[in-house]
C-alpha cells in the first residue's frame, strides 16, 4: 500500500483529573498517514490544510472544558475525537484516513488505524 505521511505539532492544555489547578501544556505531535482515492499527483499542502482546518481549532485552548472531550482531555480520548474528525473531513475531501498517531512526547504515542502499515 502506498500512502502519504505528515506530521504536525499543537500546542493545548489539559488536566488529568479534570482539575483547573492541574492544567498543564502539552505539544503534542501526530503523524497522519491517508491515500487520495485518485492516483493523481498530490500537493503535500492539501493534507496540511485539512489538518490545519480540523484541529487548529484546538491550538493553546484548555480541552477539557471543551464539549467534545466532556472533561476527559488524556491522551486516548484526544486521539479518539481527533481521528474522528479528521476521517470525517479527510473522506468528504476524496480521501482515506488510515492512520492517526499522536503522542506527549515521543516515547508515548497513542495510535488509531483503520488498515495495518508494514514499514
Amino acid at each position: 500500500m502506498k500512502c502519504y505521511k505528515i506530521k504536525y505539532r499543537l500546542g493545548i492544555t489539559h488536566s488529568v483529573d479534570n482539575n483547573e489547578k492541574h492544567k498543564h501544556n502539552h505539544i503534542l505531535e501526530g503523524e497522519i498517514f491517508a491515500k487520495p482515492s485518485a492516483d493523481d499527483f498530490v500537493e503535500f499542502s492539501d493534507m496540511e490544510n485539512m489538518v490545519n482546518e480540523t484541529l487548529g481549532k484546538y491550538k493553546n485552548k484548555y480541552l477539557n472544558d471543551l464539549e467534545e472531550f466532556k472533561g476527559d482531555a488524556n491522551i486516548e480520548n484526544v486521539g479518539e475525537v481527533f481521528w474522528k474528525k479528521l476521517f470525517r473531513v479527510f473522506e468528504k475531501n476524496g480521501w482515506a484516513l488510515i492512520r492517526l498517531e499522536i503522542g506527549e512526547n515521543p516515547l508515548r504515542i497513542y495510535s488509531v488505524s483503520t488498515e495495518e502499515i508494514r514499514m
